[in-house]
């Protein structure tokens, strides 16, 4: 077995995680490794599923769909989670420098040997928040190995790899998304990946388009490898080697 190491996923909303890597990151952690989550908005102007539009108040939605991201997190059992509240809807308009050092901040933290999160074309759903945290991490990736940049954030670790989510090419789900180079088999962890979605129920509008994804995806989640530091081969079911 590979020896233990840590992962920290890095996504906009609460969901993402159990939409996207739910099954990979349970894989990681029952086979030792210690898993990391960085939420970068609680999706506090996103609709509320059996709710009239304009009958809650952003707050009480952030509330919400925070109490869901801790339920879901539990559910998948990270080892780390982090929810942070920057505008939903905006993050691409957040202090660049700022939203950086949180991400920096927890990559020195954790010292990662592998960040994922979503690609520059906000992984299918091409949300302008989804590119916005891919920015973000890979931002973050990068600043976090060089001591003379955050050093207020603790001392510099690099991380060796850094992937974009990915799915392979179906033709009657056609989505834009990157083209995988690693695929993980999480057909054991399925029950639990939808048990973790089941936790976003403000989310439920998209619940059908979720079970699609599973049935079409087959027990598989998929990773584009972006960048590369480790210096060793890679193998395309392993996401440390």
């Amino acid at each position: 077995m590979t020896r233990v190491a840590t992962v920290l996923f890095v996504y906009a909303h609460p969901d993402d995680e159990s939409f996207g890597i739910a099954g990979t990151a349970m894989k990681l952690r029952d086979e030792g490794h210690i898993t990391g989550l960085l939420t970068l908005t609680r999706g506090d102007v996103g609709m509320w599923f059996g709710k009239e539009k304009g009958s809650w108040t952003p707050e009480e939605l952030a509330r919400e769909r925070s109490k869901e991201w801790r339920e879901a997190t539990t559910v998948i059992g990270f080892d780390h989670c982090r929810l942070l509240e920057w505008p939903d809807g905006a993050l691409g308009d957040s202090p660049v420098d700022r939203v950086t050092a949180d991400v920096v901040q927890l990559v020195r933290e954790l010292r990662p040997e592998v960040v994922c999160t979503f690609g520059p074309e906000g992984a299918g759903s091409e949300h302008d928040d989804h590119r916005a945290a891919s920015f973000f991490a890979l931002r973050g990736f990068h600043r976090a190995g060089l001591a003379d940049q955050y050093p207020d954030r603790g001392p510099a670790h690099q991380a060796k790899r850094l992937f974009f989510n990915a799915s392979p090419f179906i033709a009657d789900f056609p989505i834009i998304a990157m083209t995988p180079t690693h695929t993980i088999d999480i057909k054991k962890y399925e029950e639990r990946k939808k048990q973790a979605f089941e936790c976003h129920k403000t989310q439920f509008k998209d619940r059908d388009r979720f079970y699609q994804m599973i049935e079409r995806r087959r027990g598989k989640e998929s990773f584009h490898l972006a960048v590369d530091r480790s210096g060793t081969a890679s193998s395309a079911d392993d996401l440390f080697r």
